[in-house]
């Protein structure tokens, strides 16, 4: 009996060693695929948070830690010189780690997508502001310094990949009016970033438990979501702010907007959804037309605007079926 009581042990501690290793090999992978693919390194890295994510909630917090500390402390040793990709990095490993403690709690989705970003944001900012007190230099300065190099090394891909000379040199001139806008709208890009993100992983991992017959019930049916139809009128409000000739008021409306703007993308991906699955739509061709939505602007311009007017067009029809239940 106490025989086999040890081999068990041995066997779960084995299994348990087995997954922390492919957990970890698994965000390294997805980490040098995103330096080994520049053009597409960014929408690689928004898979960062899945493995996490998986083995949190397989393995529990104590042990499912482990996989983004050790995953963390590699990518500093590789990446020690820049510091706001480590922080990038570092956010996605964590952002994964969150979404399944709150997940664990069976909360909703907007309660777990808002809290994973409120805890994210909170611990970085933290760390950010320890840091450039250590090193004598400003918030501002840092995120200036990253946005330069950023564009700066954008040219040159865009060099290496065949585009005109002629126009990436008119890009170049315009280089300082491009730093100076992307860092005024540098908050709501990391906000809908990271709040993108984390909505993108819940939706992988629900369907990856859903094969193995784990069903997320408390987070409702995703596809029926809606925005408060309220928003609506702040989103026309914050809009209208952007024509006001006062720059601080402009950048504040301009900031709001856009976040504002990602929570109608979501709503019009949950009426593209229901359609794709009212119609019966194949795997591959919804895939396909769901990174489309995803690459091309248009589309995803198209899909917000379904989002923003299913407000007074009920395009799926809910409130009716609601009525009628009632």
């Amino acid at each position: 009996m106490y025989a086999y009581k040890s081999v068990k042990h041995m066997t779960n501690n084995y299994t348990i060693i087995r997954d922390i290793s492919i957990g970890i090999a698994l965000c390294l992978l997805i980490f040098i695929s995103t330096l080994s693919l520049p053009l597409f390194g960014f929408f690689i890295a928004l898979l960062l948070p899945q493995p996490v994510l998986f083995f949190r909630l397989k393995l529990g917090k104590a042990k499912g830690a482990i996989i983004p500390i050790a995953a963390f402390l590699i990518i500093l040793i590789v990446m020690h010189s820049l510091l706001a990709d480590v922080f990038f990095y570092g956010s996605l490993l964590l952002t994964g780690f969150l979404i399944g403690n709150y997940l664990e709690k069976q909360l909703s989705i907007e309660k777990t997508i808002l809290y994973t970003f409120l805890t994210t944001v909170g611990i970085c900012l933290l760390l950010f502001v320890l840091y450039s007190f250590t090193n004598e230099k400003s918030f501002f300065m840092i995120v200036s310094d990253y946005v330069a190099k950023n564009i700066e090394l954008s040219f040159k891909i865009y060099s290496e990949i065949g585009i005109d000379q002629k126009k990436i040199n008119s890009l170049a001139k315009s280089s300082d009016l491009i730093t100076h806008v992307i860092i005024r709208i540098m908050p709501s890009m990391f906000t809908t970033m990271l709040l993108f993100i984390t909505w993108l992983n819940i939706l992988l991992i629900k369907k990856i438990l859903k094969r193995d017959g784990v069903v997320m019930s408390w987070l409702g049916i995703l596809n029926h979501w809606k925005a408060p139809e309220h928003l609506v009128w702040f989103t026309i409000l914050t809009l209208t702010s952007i024509f006001i000739p006062i720059e601080s008021i402009k950048i504040i409306g301009l900031n709001i907007f856009i976040v504002l703007l990602l929570i109608y993308f979501f709503q019009g991906i949950a009426i593209v959804s229901f359609f794709f699955n009212k119609k019966e739509f194949p795997s591959f061709l919804k895939f396909f037309l769901y990174t489309l939505i995803v690459i091309q602007q248009i589309f995803a311009l198209l899909v917000i605007g379904l989002g923003f007017f299913d407000t007074w067009f009920d395009f799926r029809k809910l409130d009716l079926k609601q009525n009628l239940q009632n």
